[in-house]
């Protein structure tokens, strides 16, 4: 093929390339930020999320160890609780027989007093009579 050259003013015949995305490139930097802001937002919120998680969950774990432990103390509590009153109870058994017997012995007390009394009444009454008696005679 041959060489052609053009003659005469080049310039006029060439079209100059105009560039036009400008706007097109800042908008896709634009978007670039923005990607990167809210990648920054949505990866500080998933982390403070997870920390958040964690926090309850030890919080949770806290609070079970809480509950278990005062469960523990008032077993502890009740069982005591029970065998005092355990103690009590029997204590009261105890006390509620000795009274009882203790009833039982004042009773029989007081009706051998009794007896005596009477008995020491009529000897007394008789031993008067006969001094009386020995008065009389003399």
């Amino acid at each position: 093929r041959p060489d052609f050259k053009a003659e005469g003013d080049e310039a006029k015949h060439v079209k100059g390339y105009a560039f036009k995305s400008d706007t097109v490139i800042e908008l896709l930097k634009g978007l670039s930020l923005k990607f990167q802001d809210e990648l920054i937002a949505t990866e500080e919120a998933e982390t403070n999320a997870m920390n958040a998680s964690e926090l309850a969950k030890l919080a949770r774990g806290n609070l079970i160890k809480a509950k278990k432990d005062s469960k523990k103390t008032k077993e502890d509590e009740m069982a005591s609780s029970e065998e005092d009153l355990t103690a009590a109870e029997a204590a009261h058994t105890s006390t509620s027989d000795d009274l009882a017997a203790d009833s039982k012995s004042l009773s029989e007390t007081e009706s051998a007093w009794s007896t005596k009394k009477s008995e020491w009444e009529e000897r007394s009454s008789t031993r008067s009579k006969e001094i009386e008696a020995i008065e009389t005679a003399i």
